[in-house]
């Protein structure tokens, strides 16, 4: 399944302005465009001119908007990646995201969120005869966590979560900043990345032919979650995630794979100044 990105360029304009608590009247004495025109943007209604000034005012990255905009940008998704499983489940019109990691040698499996149904996640289990140890939760949002409980109760795994997240309905161990845990020959390492949650988390794991950052909704393919708490901190996440080698796979919870290299260059709220 090809997997549309996450967010268009009106998405991205709508979450900038947002988080930075602009009204339209100002972006409109800003920018020297029309309220109308802000608001036709914001609808979907993609005029280059008006978007590079918007995106120009909002601080975002001019150039990778556009070509959103324009839907001339996919990212190159790598090649498959042996012990590694994108999981998507519907979520209205768009899918979320979760993810399955194994050792192939002691068929031991760690999951990443659990999308809006379990069954796939189950069924992959058993298809392959492995192990479920640990279920590692990015975030609390209900289309993240919705097939956690069955899945924690037919599997017996544990669930890791950082402690700077809301309570979940089900039991949890709560890290901070560092944690690190080995299952069979993958390791993984957790930071923090609020701005979308308080207590988001990024978990970086190795082992596999490549190393897969799985971030929640802290980065979408050319764009990011909604700054639920913070945009200061959304943005500091991102650039935290950025900072990792740029082959790194980037494993988000919507839309499709990407890497670092790919999001210093596309992603719309990235801008090295």
């Amino acid at each position: 399944m090809k997997l549309p990105v996450e967010d268009d360029f009106n998405d991205v304009l709508g979450k900038a302005q947002k988080g930075q608590g602009i009204s339209t009247e100002v972006l409109a004495e800003t920018t020297g465009l029309p309220e109308e025109s802000i608001r036709t943007a914001r609808r979907g209604e993609f005029d280059p001119s008006d978007v590079a000034l918007l995106g120009q005012a909002l601080g975002l990255n001019v150039d990778a908007l556009l070509a959103i905009g324009r839907n001339e940008w996919y990212p190159e998704q790598p090649e498959a990646i042996e012990g590694f499983e994108l999981i998507p489940t519907p979520f209205y019109d768009m899918h979320v995201n979760a993810y399955l990691m194994l050792d192939p040698a002691t068929r031991e499996a760690i999951a990443f969120d659990t999308g809006t149904d379990p069954k796939p996640i189950l069924e992959s289990l058993a298809k392959r005869n492995l192990t479920l140890k640990t279920l590692f939760v990015t975030h609390s949002h209900g289309d993240h966590i919705e097939g956690a409980d069955l899945i924690l109760e037919k599997t017996g795994a544990s669930a890791v979560m950082s402690r700077l997240e809301p309570e979940v309905p089900f039991a949890a161990e709560k890290v901070d900043e560092g944690y690190v845990a080995k299952i069979g020959s993958l390791s993984v390492e957790m930071f923090n990345t609020p701005g979308h949650t308080s207590g988001g988390a990024t978990f970086v794991v190795t082992g596999l032919s490549r190393t897969v950052a799985v971030v929640g909704d802290a980065i979408f393919a050319g764009s990011m979650g909604g700054a639920n708490v913070s945009y200061e901190q959304g943005l500091a996440g991102l650039k935290k995630i950025l900072s990792l080698p740029d082959d790194t796979v980037i494993a988000s919870g919507h839309g499709p794979l990407t890497t670092v290299g790919q999001e210093k260059k596309m992603n719309c709220f990235y801008r090295i100044s």
